[in-house]
Order: structure tokens, then sequence, then C-alpha cells
């Protein structure tokens, strides 16, 4: 009988002792982050692991960031394979989502960019967070950070770089899906339509005679240089690709509340500064290597430009009226943006 209330005691002890185990001597919460690039994109390659170990380090080790060796999801993808369980986070380009998350869509609007990605990408999650967190567009998925890039171009796989809306109207043009392949069919042109990470794809095989909708660095990393005869430069961005970084709320839940609050204070507008930063070095290194190869840079015309940003109009009215439904000023959230894109080049330039 002693023996009996000895080990029970014991038992009642190490179940006792076991509740105030530390957590870092608990089995670790792993996200397994998705990752649609191609695995030697910097990406995958860089960034995700820098906010795995970002977040590793804040949560000292509680929670950690798994990358699977290729993508388990195609591009348009992402949010519902991390709805659906098939990865637990992973980034998304935001016209794939504009159905489901109209207010981050302010960052894709047509010439509301600038060839900075750091300034753009701070602004973001400042607008998103002031104008739209308390919305819960993002719904069953919980935003971590944003990524704006440096803004898009239009680029000439013939002699005839595109200055007019005639030289875009008289090709047919690889596009970005959503906003910047509506504004490209407003001119005439009969577009192809697909994710970046398939634009080798089409380009290579002589289907279109020009593309647009990403930025010069992606000339290099996607090895469309050889293809690429010029690059038309305007002062405003036709387009600024945008990613969502997000985790399913149902993984979220089981990270303690002092650890959510952790890894929120290393992603969020820190990380958005981080990705913005190495992207502009990223656009320096692609530049360069573009241009060495022989891709001349053509400076567009203000008037290309204004008949350009007329085309594009039609995309301001439908996200205000978007925003509006939801009780948000689309023209306070965008004068906003600006503003904060303003002064944080500002800051940049000193």
């Amino acid at each position: 009988m002693k023996t009996t209330t000895k080990v029970l005691g014991l038992a009642a002890f190490a179940a006792l002792a076991g509740g105030y185990m530390p957590k870092s001597a608990q089995a670790a919460e792993t996200i397994l982050f998705n990752c649609f690039f191609p695995p030697q994109h910097y990406v995958c390659r860089r960034w995700l692991p820098h906010m795995a170990k970002e977040i590793a380090a804040a949560t000292d080790g509680r929670v950690k960031m798994r990358i699977p060796p290729k993508s388990l999801a195609a591009p348009p993808d992402q949010y519902d394979a991390v709805v659906n369980g098939v990865a637990d986070g992973a980034l998304q380009f935001n016209a794939f989502i504009a159905n489901k998350v109209p207010g981050i869509q302010v960052g894709q609007l047509p010439f509301i960019g600038i060839q900075n990605a750091e300034a753009p990408g701070v602004a973001l999650w400042r607008t998103y967070q002031k104008f739209f967190a308390s919305k819960n567009e993002y719904g069953p998925v919980e935003l971590l950070t944003v990524y704006a890039s440096n803004g898009a171009e239009f680029y000439s796989m013939t002699d005839k770089p595109i200055e007019s809306i005639a030289d875009i109207s008289g090709r047919k043009m690889w596009v970005l899906p959503g906003i910047v392949a509506n504004l490209v069919k407003r001119t005439g042109s009969p577009v192809v339509v697909g994710p970046a990470v398939q634009m080798l794809e089409v380009i290579s095989k002589g289907v279109v005679d020009g593309y647009v909708g990403v930025p010069i660095s992606s000339v290099h990393n996607f090895k469309l240089t050889s293809y690429t005869k010029s690059i038309t430069l305007l002062d405003r961005k036709v387009f600024t690709p945008t990613f969502s970084f997000f985790v399913n709320k149902k993984k979220w839940a089981k990270i303690s509340k002092k650890d959510q609050a952790a890894i929120k204070a290393v992603t969020g507008e820190k990380m958005a500064r981080w990705f913005g930063q190495d992207q502009d070095k990223e656009f320096v290194k692609g530049r360069e290597k573009v241009l060495s190869a022989g891709v001349k840079e053509v400076q567009g015309s203000a008037s290309f430009l204004g008949q350009l940003d007329a085309l594009g109009r039609p995309a301001y009215d439908a996200w205000k009226k978007r925003v509006a439904a939801m009780g948000v000023d689309g023209d306070a959230v965008i004068e906003y943006y600006q503003a904060q894109i303003a002064a944080e080049m500002k800051k940049i330039k000193k």
C-alpha cells in the first residue's frame, strides 16, 4: 500500500513538474511554410530562411519554420492551400486574392508605385493596419507581413521600343493577371496572362513580342534577358507586385499569446522593410546584369504616361467602390499610402 501511494505520489509530482517545464524544453511548434518560387529563387533561398531565423530567435526556439524543397501548390493557389491545410503558411501574390482581400490591393493600383521597394512595403503595411486590419479580410489566415516589389516596366522583344499606345496595341503582350492585364487589354493588345514564374515558358517560345508587370531584376532572375531588346522606363510605375505572408489561424492558435506577440514584433513592418531593402539590392544587381547584356533603357514620355494613366483610372474607381462597401474612404487610403511612401523615401535619401 505504501509502495502504491509512493508511486502515485511520484507520478503526481512528475505531472506537476511537467506543467512547469520551461517552454524551451517542450516540442517546438513547426510552421510548414510554402514557397511557390523556384527553390533557388532568393525568396525561398534567403528571405524565408531569414524570417524563420527571426521567428525562432524571438520565441527561443518554441516556434520554427520549415520550408518544403518544392512548392506544394500552384502560384495562384497559395491562400487556398493554407486554408485547406496543405501548408501551414505561405506567401501569395496579392492579385490572386483580389476577390478575397480587396484592401491590400491599394499597393497594386496603376502608377501608384515607384522604383524603390522598401518605402512601398513599409507604407503598405502601415496603410493596411490603419484602414483594413480591423475588417478581418484575410478570414481564416493570419497576416504576418507584406512585401512590395520594385515597380514594373514595359519590355520589348523586338527592335521597336514600346513608346506609345500604338506600340502596345500592335503586339501581343504577356501580362500579370488582374489590374495590369485589364489596363493592357484597354489598349487593344491581345494579352497572354499568367504568373511570373511561368513567364519564361511563354516568352522563350516567341508567343508574345513584349511583356509588362515585373521589375527589371525579374528579367535577370527569370532568365528573360536574351529575349529582351529594350525597357521603357516611366516616372511612375505601371504596376507594383505585392505579396502577403500568412499562416493558417488554426495553426496560429496553437502558438502561445506570448510567442504570437514575439512573432509579430519581428515580422510586420520590420520584415516588410527588410524584404524591401534586400529587394532593392537585388534590383541593382539584376539591372546591371540586364544592361551589361545589351538590353537598352528608353525613357517614356510624359504624354505616354498620361495616356496610360487614363487607361488605369477604371481600376481606381472599381477599387474605391469595393472598399467603400466596407465603410472605408478609398481616397483617404490612397492619400495616406502615398504620404507614407514619400516620408520613407525622404529617410532613405538622407
